[in-house]
Formats: structure tokens, sequence, C-alpha cells
């Protein structure tokens, strides 16, 4: 390439064009024939050389001529880059003499900087003199005037200022006069203590005067003076005495001691605290600092904490809770030897106990609100003590101060009381209601058609699981109020105990036990018609103990009625005593199906109680009640898990007792019942034709009866009781029918009749309950593979066809469906 970017044109004197002609000129000396060829050779040759020398000559001087042009073009550069280079040295010389000069102004600056600052200092200092000269003798006329105020507010001016002002050499000079010769400093101190000892006087006779504004005033001069801390003291002196007086007030003003007059005395004094840090809070924050109020409301709380203190005790001693307590302890331990005697043939335990289950509810309720009236008050001071001592916690925690007072151990120490208190109402008020039971009739249940429940109380049930949720509902609502964490886990672990043993061993599962053996294949759930008071159908039994009539003063003689009614069974009695045996079964029956809905339906209610109640209908209740910390998330963990451990154990004996009647009631009737199904000519054949296909009759006979067997129980039993025993009878006639099926031999429209009378039968049994059509998939696929065709199976395996077989999901395994097949006479060979 040029200088200039052009190209030369070098392309015919190219090494290649140059290697081209010698090549060429080669070729042609190896094929010279004559002279006239190598003479014509030579002339193309000279001819090439001068036109190849020629151009030579051309490219030199045209590249010199480039050359010559760049040389010159760089001479230029190079003089413009000296004189350059000579402008650039000028301006360092004069940026040199500029920094010099620079550095000789700043210091110069500096220097009028530095003598500035000193007189602006002078300036100030002479100012700040001059004020405080005037601001003492302001001082001193207010003093001599007795403005209280006005000599607290030039104070706190003074006290602005610098101390090394107040105290100078210059001030001690200049300052001083002949009205007021003293030092400033020492001035002040003067000024101040005397101030200190007026305001305290004058806060103190305010308060004796109940003059609130007065107080207020001085209260606020405090601080002002530097004397802040004695402001604090005076006040919270001031306050602990209205917080002692009130509570005094409260606790000598009546000589009553009525039902919750400690609760609300306890209340009373709680609102006394809360209302003076509330209300005095703005005034605390604006002239002392709100990290001022932790002080106060230290002082408060151990003020509080000594009355709340007393008036504990005065309520633990008036209620004699300590001896009733011990008389409990003795009762209960009274009662268990009296059981043990008891079961030896002494005679039962005759003490009363200590108290009547109002006393003890009217007890429990005080001490309730006393533990709720603490909880409220401890969350109150708990979020009061973050917002003044600021912290950013996350959680709610319990200030150190509250938890370690002696008010709170007292709470702490009295729990285990309270829980024994609650425990023993629970246990006596159930036993109560077991002596006041009442069942209902279940006459009006058992008519021809089918009974429309309304609601969950037109069940019947006991009246025991009504006094016993409520009496639960009384004890929960007492134990949550008091917003105590301990409390509640030991009534869960009480309640969890009580509702095991005393509602569903002793209650219902011994009732379900004595009932078993009058439980029958015979027996009817048909309308109880005594015959010796037929007018007494319908109305409700109140007999205490209607399970345990069996037993009475025969006992005693050694005839034992179990016995008794076996023997009939062998021996001759009279037409008046079989009704009479008949009957009673079947009020025994009545009575058993009452306890298997008491024992559903308290599941439910067990539910409201733990879970909607408390859980869903007040989502914020728990954390109201408990908002330290995670407690709330705990106990509701703790509920979850209490109606949890209920669901399971009521499950349990819900399907134990349900089994007994099906196995001792249910299960021969329905072996009556499946006996004619799918019999077609004899038992081990089910052979149909054309002519007898259409006939249901059998099953529209099961169908018949199976809803007379099964309609009483659907109108008395609720849904989740029903359910479970439909599903035990299902279970039942799933095998029976598949034992049934499997010892038939049947042809192809044996098979076809088979699937379309189970398919009509699991419609009828099942209704709506659609979970209860997968009990009869094993049977279904059974009558399937029945009616199948023979091009459906494999010759050689004997099985059904791959592209049948997984289409379903066969419970049948794979012999079963050959030893099905092999069921079909008709089938080919």
């Amino acid at each position: 390439m040029a200088a200039d970017g052009d190209p030369i044109a070098l392309h015919t004197i190219s090494d290649d064009v140059l290697a081209a002609k010698l090549a060429r000129y080669k070729k042609l000396m190896n094929n010279f024939a004559t002279l006239s060829q190598a003479t014509k050779l030579e002339k193309v040759i000279n001819r090439d050389h001068r036109e190849t020398e020629q151009e030579l000559q051309e490219i030199i001087e045209e590249s010199q001529t480039r050359d010559n042009q760049e040389i010159r073009k760089l001479e230029l550069r190079r003089t413009n880059l000296t004189s350059s280079l000579g402008k650039f040295h000028a301006t360092l010389e004069q940026l040199s003499g500029s920094s010099e000069s620079a550095r000789q102004i700043s210091a110069r600056i500096r220097m009028i900087e530095r003598e500035r600052t000193l007189v602006h200092k002078t300036l100030q200092f002479i100012e700040q003199c001059r004020q405080l000269k005037y601001s003492i003798s302001v001082v001193s006329s207010a003093l001599e005037k007795n403005d209280h105020r006005l000599a607290a507010n030039t104070i706190e001016k003074i006290r602005t200022l610098p101390p090394e002002v107040v105290e100078s050499e210059f001030a001690n000079r200049v300052v001083p006069c002949s009205e007021i010769p003293e030092q400033p400093a020492q001035l002040l101190k003067d000024w101040t203590s005397r101030l200190s000892e007026v305001f305290t006087e004058q806060f103190q006779h305010a308060a004796k005067a109940q003059d609130v504004e007065q107080l207020t005033s001085y209260f606020e001069l405090f601080p002002k003076i530097g004397y802040a801390e004695l402001g604090l003291e005076v006040y919270s002196k001031y306050v602990c005495d209205i917080i002692a007086g009130q509570s005094r007030k409260i606790m000598t003003g009546s000589t009553e001691r009525r039902h919750m007059f400690y609760s609300k005395a306890l209340l009373h004094l709680f609102k006394t605290v809360s209302t003076i840090i509330n209300s005095h809070s703005q005034v605390i924050s604006g002239c002392y600092g709100a990290k001022y109020m932790v002080h106060i409301m230290d002082k408060v709380q151990k003020e509080a904490d000594l009355q709340a203190g007393i008036i504990w005790d005065t309520f633990m001693d008036v209620r004699r809770i300590e001896y009733l307590l011990a008389e409990i302890r003795e009762w209960h331990e009274a009662q268990a030897q009296a059981n043990k005697n008891h079961l030896h043939g002494a005679k039962p335990n005759s003490r009363p106990p200590p108290s009547s289950i109002n006393e003890l509810t009217m007890l429990i309720s005080e001490y309730s609100a006393i533990f709720q009236h603490w909880s409220m008050y401890c969350r109150f001071f708990a979020l009061k003590w973050d917002e003044f001592s600021q912290n950013t916690a996350t959680e709610l925690e319990l200030p150190s101060l509250i938890s370690e007072g002696k008010f709170s151990a007292k709470v702490t120490d009295s729990m285990s009381g309270f829980e024994q208190l609650v425990r023993h109402q629970l246990y006596r008020s159930f036993a109560n209601a077991v002596d006041l039971e009442e069942l209902p009739s279940l006459n009006d249940y058992l008519g021809p058609t089918p009974y429309d429940h309304e609601d969950l109380s037109s069940y019947p049930i006991s009246s025991i699981l009504e006094d016993l949720v409520l009496l639960i509902r009384v004890n929960l609502i007492a134990t949550v109020n008091t917003g105590q964490k301990a409390l509640l886990y030991k009534f869960s672990e009480a309640l969890m105990r009580f509702i095991q043993t005393e509602f569903l061993i002793k209650v219902l599962q011994s009732r379900f036990k004595n009932i078993q053996p009058r439980l029958n294949p015979s027996l009817v759930l048909k309308k109880y018609l005594p015959s010796s008071d037929p007018t007494s159908v319908g109305m409700r039994s109140l007999s205490p103990k209607p399970v345990t009539q069996d037993t009475g003063k025969l006992s005693q003689f050694g005839f034992n009625f179990k016995s008794a009614a076996t023997s009939t069974l062998t021996n001759l009695q009279s037409n008046i005593q079989s009704v009479y045996t008949d009957e009673e079964s079947v009020l025994k029956l009545h009575h058993f199906l009452i306890c298997v809905n008491t024992l559903s339906i308290g599941e439910v209610f067990f539910k409201r109680l733990l879970i909607t109640e408390i859980l869903e209908d007040q989502p914020q209740l728990l954390h109201s009640n408990f908002p330290f910390g995670r407690d709330a998330t705990d106990v509701e963990s703790v509920l979850r898990t209490l109606f949890g451990n209920i669901q399971t154990q009521g499950g349990k004996l819900l399907k134990w007792s349900l089994l007994q009647l099906f196995e001792n009631m249910l299960k021969g009737k329905l072996k009556r019942l499946v006996a004619p199904m799918f019999v077609s000519g004899t038992d081990q054949e089910y052979i149909c034709t054309a002519h007898d296909f259409e006939n249901l009759s059998t099953l529209n006979l099961f169908l018949t009866q199976w809803k007379e067997l099964i309609l009483p129980f659907s109108n008395v039993l609720y849904k989740t009781a029903y359910i479970e025993l439909i599903s035990q009878m299902i279970d039942y006639l799933c095998e029976a029918l598949e034992e049934k099926i499997w010892g038939i031999q049947c042809n192809e429209l044996g098979g076809l009749k088979l699937d379309r009378e189970l398919s009509l039968m699991i419609t009828s049994l099942c209704g709506q309950h659609y979970f209860l059509r997968e009990k009869f998939t094993r049977l279904s696929q059974l009558v399937l593979v029945l009616g199948l065709d023979d091009d459906d199976f494999d010759p050689a395996t004997g099985d059904i066809k791959e592209e049948t077989l997984s289409s379903i999901n066969w419970i049948l395994s794979a012999p079963e469906r050959v030893r099905a097949r092999n069921m079909r006479v008709d089938k080919r060979s």
C-alpha cells in the first residue's frame, strides 16, 4: 500500500507473471526446431525485458515521490510539536507561579478564619457572660417575688450555658455586683438547692390538698433546675401513695366479702395503676423524657405488687382456700377408701363433701377472674414497658420486674390449687349429672317412614352429654380466661383423663358391656311398649342408672337376671313373662343406641368447644389472652391435640360398640337375608334363561327386608354412627356374597343377571355414600369376569387378554380370575 492509501499497480511485474513467462520461455526453448524460432524468442525476451524495466522505473519514481511527500508532512508535524512543547513549558512556569500564589492565599485565608473564629468565640463568650449576668439578676428578682416558675425557667437557661463560661475567671469578675456579690457557679448551686426544697414542699402540699394542677405545675419544674431524679422520686411516692390509698379504701370500705369482691378489688388496683401510667406519661415524657417513664413504672409496679399481694393473701384467708383444698384431698381419699370397702360388702361412705357445687363454682369464677385481671395487667405493663424502653423485639416478653415479683410468685404457687378446685368441681358436677340423667324415648323415631332430623338437637342423646358439655365449657372458659399457659396445660391433661375414665369408660363403655348380653339375633328395633304402663310411651325415662336396672334386690339372693333370661329358652314361661322380657330387651336396645348417639354427637360438641368456639369463631382470643412469646401458638397446639385424643378414643369406643351391635344382633339377620340371594336351581348353580332373566323378585325381597331392617337405625342414629354401622354390615355382606358366588356354577345369562342384580344392590345399599361402593370392588370384578365373553380370554393362560386387563385396576389376582372363568358352565373349551 502507498502512503496515501492507493494500491501500487504491480500486477504486470508480479512474481507470478514473471514465473509464468519464464516457464513459457523454457517450454519454447525445449521445443526449438529452427534458428528462426530462437531469433523470434530472443526478440520477445528483449521486448519483455524493456517493458519490465520501464515499469520498474515508473514504480521507483512514483515511490520516491510519495516518500518525499510523507517526509515533508513529518517535518511539518515536528515543527508543530516543537512549537507546542515551547508553549507547554511556558505554561508550566506560569502554573508553578500560580501554585505558590495559591499556597500563600490559602495560608492567609486560614489565618483570617482562625482570627474570625477567635473573634466569634470571644464575642460569644462575652454575649454568654452578658446573658449570665442578666439571667442572674432575673433569678434574684424572681426569688424575691417568689416567682418560682420564672426562676426555674431562667435557671434552665443558665444551665444551657457551657460550664467554662459560668465558672470562668472573667465571669467571676464581671458578673458579681454590689447587690449580688457571689460568684455565678456558687450562686447557681445555692439557688437550685433552695428551689428543690421549695418545689418538694410545694409538691407535697399540693398532693395533700389534691390540687392536681398545682402538683403538675411544680412537678414540671424539677428538671428545669437539674433535679429531675428528685422530681421523679417525689412523684413516685405520690402515685404509690395513691395506689396504696385506693387499695386500702377498697379493702376497708366494706365489711362484706361478697362473691367476686377480691377480683374486683384487684381489678380496681390495676386500673388505678394503668390510669396513672397512661395519664401522666405525656407530662413525664414532655418534661423529663420518655426514658424516665421506665423509672416511674418500676416504682409503681413495686407498690402495685405489694398491694396486690395484700389483696391476694386476704382472699386466700377469707375464702379459706388452703383449708378447702386440704378438705378436698381428705374427702377424695375417704371416697377412694370407701369404694374399696364397698367392693368387700361394707357400707358406702356417708361423709358429706367439703362444700356445695354452687360454692365451688363461685369460688372458681372469682379465682379465674383474679388470674384474668393479672394477665391483662401483665400485657398492658409489658406493652408500655417496651414502648418507653424503646424495645424493638418482635415478640412481646414479660419484663423481669413482673415475672420476678412477689405477686407473680404467689400466682404461680397457687395454680395447682386452682387446678384441684376445677378438677374437683368437674368430677362432682358430673357425678350429679349422672345421678340426674334423663333418657329420651325412641318411639317417635321408629315410625314406618324416614325421620327428618332438622339439626343436631333432634337426635336422641343422654342428658349426661348436655350437662358434661356445659360443665367443660364453664371450666374451659374459666381456664382460658386466666391467661396462664401452665394452667391450660394442666387442665387439658386433666380433662383428657376425665373424659376417658369418667365419660367414655365408666359411663358409656360400662353401659355397652352391661347391655351387650341383651342383644341377640331375635331382637328387633321397635317401639317400646311396657305392659305395665302403656301411657309412659313417649315419656322421658328419669331413671338415674337405667343400664343397671337388671340388678336389684334379686341379686342379693343369688338370682342373676342374665341366668334367668337364658333359662327361659329351655323352661316353660308364662306369655306375660315372655312379653316382659322382650320389652325389657327392647328398652335396653333403646338405651344402647342412645349411648351410641351420645358418643358420636359428643365428638361434634367437643369440636365446637375446643376448636370452633376458641380457634375459629374468635381467632384473636388466644393472642389476647396469651400475648407473650409463642404462648398463643402453643396453646392452640394443646387444644388441637386434646381434641385429637378425644376423637381417637371416642372413635375406638364407637367402632367397638357398633361392632357388638352388629355381631350380636344384626349379623344373624343379614345371614338370613343373604341366604336366598343368587340362587337359581340348586344352591351350587346360577343357570339363567331368557324366561327368568327379568325375574328380580329375590333381589326385591332382599332390598325390602334390608330397608325394613335399616330404617329404624337410620332414623335414630347420628350420621357418623350410622355410616360406621352400615360400613360394618356391608363388609359382612360383601364377604358373604363373595363366598356364595365362589361356590356356584353359572352360564352367560346367569353372569349378566348377577352383574345387574349386584349393580342394583350397590345403588340401593350405598345411596349417596360413594365411599361405600368401594367395598364392592372385589365382588364387582368377580361378577364382571363371569360375564365376559370367550374372546376376552387368552387361551394359553386362561386369564383375561392384555388389552382388557390393562384397562382396569384389578384387585382379583390372576389365579382368581382364571378360577372365576372356570365357573362358567358354557365357556368354550
